[in-house]
């Protein structure tokens, strides 16, 4: 039978008849793309101008709307005015083909999209005027000269243009970055410099007091070449040599002076020949941090110093002793933000395992790191390297496809400005071998799909996920899978109206590495096939497999099975976001977690409480006291060796802390609860980590098995409060 062919397709992956056909290398794309074949002609958030002056607050702005707000200043009332916006919007459509002209050329050219120069908006208009103008003639020439002239008033017509295609997560970061840092620079510039002139003129004005200070070749050389002979400058020295000494600065104060001036006058932090802090790698990164720790230790000392002495409240008997073993572990992380951050860019080719290891690394430490970690594979590990990353707690994490980049531009702004490490995730929307597909609608599917949603965890919002954690406006939350209306003609050209949800079946086509997951299926045996939205929902009913629609390039309308595999990684996918979901209803208060006093049994906590955390619902199994490696709550914590590490595993909820910080030590049980799984995968250190990230307060570190342990006063005074 025909369904049957279908189902083993499903089963097994493979064909058994030449009814279902491969998709192979055909031009295939999601149905729904067929509706925006022209992205020039759409007014959407891209491209967006990035401002050349970091001064202006809108660091990114889309091109329609600077286009909006300049005719809503200029453009007349009555007919004049709608052939003015039309003239206008012609432009910024012009603007849109150029770009994607110039992105077609390059791709073909074989450049790196993130390393090309961006066009400015000036040059672009410049170029799609001159078009314009030869068939629009003189009156179209005259509105768009009069356009210009508004927006040359703006700060953002010598900015860069940035389309959405590969090269726009390096480009948009980078750009941020930049911005976020040339506001640190400036007030520290400013600083230095003021503290710079301030020491000078202590040094000048002692010497101007001192013998040498007032000698007839310095008080000559003060004077005007006009007017020097008119004075005796021997016979001024005379008179003034009284009064004169060696010097009123001490000599120790003196050295301290110009210490600070030299120091201050050296640094390669801040302004002209400073250091570069971008890179292409983590391990350049963080040996450059390193070794520049020392110089920036004596940056800080000389400024402290210099203030000290500006104000008169330096005291040797003091600060003589503080200042002579200042280094770099005395730079407290008040002073440490306002120095800058070191930005590595790792494109969709540096995300190898070892790479991925690095970057875990590098956020786990004390490196001020803000890492672009790109990917071509959502799918993969490096599309799930944010949700490890926000199991190590202190690390700003954001995550978004490249179409999503604009509306999180605050969270990228707040990522590069948080004091600590980031990490920005994005799927840049171009597979590896993709066909061609456009980056923009690849990476909104990723987004629509759930494989790559957008969200921010922010250290610094609070202390617990709650606060931390939230989704950045993504489609349709509420339900499994956004759904869209979808109009086709059927083979008699009749209209059909249908809705479609999108899934990761969705993305998974526009993959070619998942093409052979895919199966083109004949008109008449469509009907025994299920929407893929259906069958991942548990509707399968008597279907043979799930299909996804989809069009070719000349626009005909299939309908593709997709197999086994592709439904398992879908399911993946809903599991995760179905996890996100439920920490963005904590914020929102939807589910409660309600802390349980450790003797307490679990009927005290309320259903919905207990099962977010993992913990049995009221009325489940108690009789059994619980183990770490157990699954039931106990009605009485049993007693504890002190000096024995343990986890009050049935209350915990999940949050993934211990398990970012050793993933061999730290386990979770069948009910997605904490334990020790082996102690000796870790050290005491690594206890007291996790027991200071706990966001319910239930790991107890116990003491170190290893007396010769690294730092051991330190961590047990750190561990006190957990034992």
């Amino acid at each position: 039978m025909a369904l049957d062919e279908e189902r083993f397709f499903y089963r097994t992956g493979r064909r058994t008849s030449t009814a279902l056909r491969p998709v192979g290398e055909a031009a295939l794309r999601p149905a729904l793309f067929a509706q925006l074949s022209d992205l020039t002609a759409l007014r959407y958030d891209f491209p967006v101008v990035l401002a050349s002056r970091h001064g202006n607050p809108n660091w990114v702005e889309p091109l329609s709307s600077i286009i909006d707000v300049t005719l809503a200043e200029v453009a007349p009332s009555g007919p004049a005015g709608e052939r003015f916006r039309r003239t206008v919007l012609r432009m910024e459509r012009e603007i849109r083909i150029l770009l994607r002209e110039d992105s077609d050329r390059r791709a073909a050219a074989g450049e790196v999209l993130a390393g090309a120069p961006l066009p400015t908006l000036d040059d672009l208009w410049s170029r799609a005027h001159e078009r314009l103008t030869i068939a629009g003639g003189e009156p179209a020439a005259v509105e768009l000269s009069r356009a210009k002239q508004a927006l040359q008033t703006r700060s953002l017509f010598d900015g860069h243009v940035a389309d959405c295609d590969a090269g726009l997560p390096a480009h948009v970061v980078s750009h941020a970055w930049s911005w976020v840092e040339a506001r640190k620079a400036d007030a520290m510039r400013n600083k230095i410099s003021t503290l710079l002139i301030t020491l000078k003129n202590l040094v000048t004005a002692d010497f101007m007091r001192s013998e040498a200070g007032r000698g007839a070749a310095t008080l000559s050389a003060g004077v005007g070449g006009a007017d020097r002979g008119m004075f005796d400058f021997g016979m001024m020295a005379k008179l003034l040599a009284a009064p004169s000494g060696a010097s009123a600065l001490p000599p120790a104060r003196r050295a301290r002076i110009d210490d600070a001036i030299d120091v201050l006058r050296r640094q390669r932090f801040f302004g002209p020949g400073s250091y570069s802090f971008r890179f292409g790698r983590v391990d350049e990164a963080l040996a450059a941090w390193r070794e520049r720790q020392p110089e920036l230790a004596r940056l800080v000392r000389a400024i402290a110093i210099a203030e000290l002495e500006v104000g008169g409240r330096y005291s040797e008997a003091r600060h003589d002793e503080y200042f002579a073993g200042f280094d770099a572990t005395s730079v407290g992380d008040e002073e440490k933000v306002l120095f800058p951050d070191y930005l590595v860019i790792l494109d969709a080719g540096s995300t190898d395992a070892a790479s991925r290891a690095q970057v875990l690394e590098a956020l786990a430490g004390d490196a001020p790191v803000k890492i672009l970690l790109e990917t071509s594979d959502p799918f993969g590990i490096g599309g799930q390297l944010a949700t490890t990353a926000m199991g190590l707690g202190g690390v700003y994490v954001l995550q978004a496809p490249s179409a999503h980049l604009y509306a999180v531009r605050d969270e990228i702004r707040a990522a590069l400005e948080f004091g600590g490490p980031g990490l920005i995730s994005v799927f840049n929307g171009a597979f590896t071998g993709g066909p061609g597909l456009s980056p923009y609608l690849v990476s909104a599917v990723a987004l629509e799909s759930r494989v790559f949603p957008a969200f921010a965890y922010d250290p610094s919002a609070g202390t617990d996920w709650a606060q931390r954690f939230e989704l950045l406006e993504n489609p349709q939350p509420e339900i499994a899978w956004p759904i869209h209306a979808f109009s086709y003609a059927d083979a008699k050209l009749a209209r059909i109206d249908e809705t479609v949800a999108v899934t990761p079946l969705d993305l998974a086509l526009c993959d070619p590495q998942r093409a052979q997951h895919f199966a083109r299926t004949p008109m008449e045996h469509w009907t025994g096939l299920v929407p893929a939205g259906a069958w991942l929902d548990g509707e399968a009913g008597s279907g043979a497999a799930p299909y996804v629609p989809a069009v070719d390039a000349d626009g005909r309308l299939m309908r593709l099975a997709a197999d086994d595999t592709l439904v398992r990684e879908a399911h993946r996918v809903a599991d995760a976001w179905n996890r996100l979901r439920q920490l963005d209803d904590m914020k929102h208060e939807k589910i409660r977690i309600v802390e349980v006093p450790s003797a307490a049994p679990a009927a005290t906590a309320p259903a919905a409480a207990t099962a977010a955390a993992g913990a049995p619902a009221e009325g489940a199994a108690t009789a059994a006291p619980a183990t770490d490696a157990g699954a039931v709550t106990p009605a009485a914590e049993p007693e504890r060796n002190p000096d024995e590490p343990y986890i009050e595993t049935w209350r915990c909820t999940t949050c993934n802390e211990c398990t970012g910080i050793n993933a061999r030590m730290f386990a979770y049980n069948e009910n997605r609860q904490a334990f020790i799984k082996d102690i000796t995968a870790g050290n005491f250190r690594d206890l007291v980590n996790a027991a200071e990230s706990c966001q319910v307060a239930i790991i107890h570190p116990g003491k170190p098995r290893d007396p010769k342990e690294a730092g051991l006063d330190e961590l047990l005074e750190r561990a006190q409060p957990f034992l």
